[in-house]
């Protein structure tokens, strides 16, 4: 199921030639503390942007700017209740929970909790069948192509808190998994280019039960009955960080995440996915960031200090 390959090293020179004081972020994304609250979608993936329910942290004036994806699951989270727990915001069922930590709390920023053991039971996974999904989604607040930009620079704090697997002689590592990454939409934009609304899917991992360090994975999106078909290139973990995430340990990423993009660009366009291959007209238009557990395992990750900029190219 995976294909390990040799990525570029990144260019540490670049990186310290546009290290000035006056170079300006620009943040793609809205709401990195998580307090306004969450759209949440339906289980069935089929339904789009559909919003089963809004859950708003106790305070109907939020506005959401991030969906909450719960794809694949057997329990929704629409009836939850939002709950306060020593100032921190608690939604929970038999299979998932999801805290958004306030400022001061030692769960800030955000906590994702998926009970793969209540999704699936004693019967492990087969292959073709959906898995449930805990993630948190956004569209770009602006779309910038990558042949304007010097970096696309990825910040953030990781802390596996819980982990445990049920697995038994079922186990299957091309089917079995417990996934915590972080996946782009880096689309063309150009509406006179021919592959206009194409996409490719980029990944970074950060965690997969399989291994200590996550390999690197290009793939055609494959496994179930709503998968999209599109090509998924994802880094090897060791590209931008070499510590496995163990329990209750802290890992940091601070990776700029262009050099990569521009790669699976190519490969894409290379093994015909896309008509071409031209930064210009591609941008990220959506990350997504949580857990994918097709195999039977109960596990956490809190998330915290996350930012995805760009820096602009000085033409």
């Amino acid at each position: 199921m995976f294909l390990l390959i040799v990525l570029f090293p990144f260019d540490f020179m670049a990186e310290d030639s546009i290290k000035h004081e006056d170079v300006k972020k620009i943040h793609l994304f809205n709401g990195l503390k998580f307090q306004q609250g969450f759209l949440l979608s339906f289980s069935d993936s089929a339904k789009g942007r559909q919003v089963e329910a809004v859950l708003n942290l106790g305070n109907e004036n939020n506005k959401p700017v991030w969906r909450l994806c719960q794809w694949g699951t057997k329990y929704t989270l629409a009836k939850a209740e939002c709950e306060r727990i020593y100032g921190d915001f608690v939604y929970r069922n038999e299979a998932k929970k999801f805290t958004v930590g306030s400022a001061g709390s030692n769960n800030r920023d955000l906590i994702l909790e998926i009970n793969g053991h209540a999704e699936y039971g004693e019967r492990a996974r087969r292959a073709g069948e959906a898995w449930p999904h805990l993630l948190v989604e956004q569209d770009a607040a602006a779309t910038h192509p990558l042949s304007d930009l010097a970096q696309l620079r990825l910040q953030i704090k990781l802390r596996l808190l819980t982990f445990t697997d049920y697995m038994k002689n079922d186990f299957d590592p091309g089917l079995h998994a417990a996934q915590f990454q972080l996946f782009l939409i880096v689309k063309n934009i150009q509406p006179q280019a021919k592959d206009f609304g194409d996409f490719f899917w980029f990944g970074v991992p950060f965690f997969d039960s399989r291994y200590d360090i996550p390999p690197a994975y290009i793939a055609r999106d494959a496994g179930k009955n709503d998968a999209t078909g599109k090509f998924i290139y994802t880094v090897g973990g060791k590209s931008f960080n070499s510590t496995p995430m163990k329990l209750g340990q802290w890992i940091s990423v601070d990776c700029d995440l262009l050099p990569f993009i521009r790669e699976g660009l190519k490969q894409a366009a290379a093994k015909g996915y896309l008509p071409d291959s031209d930064p210009q007209n591609y941008a990220a238009v959506n990350m997504n960031i949580g857990w994918e557990i097709p195999g039977t395992y109960d596990a956490s990750v809190q998330v915290r200090d996350f930012d995805l900029f760009a820096i602009r190219s000085v033409h």
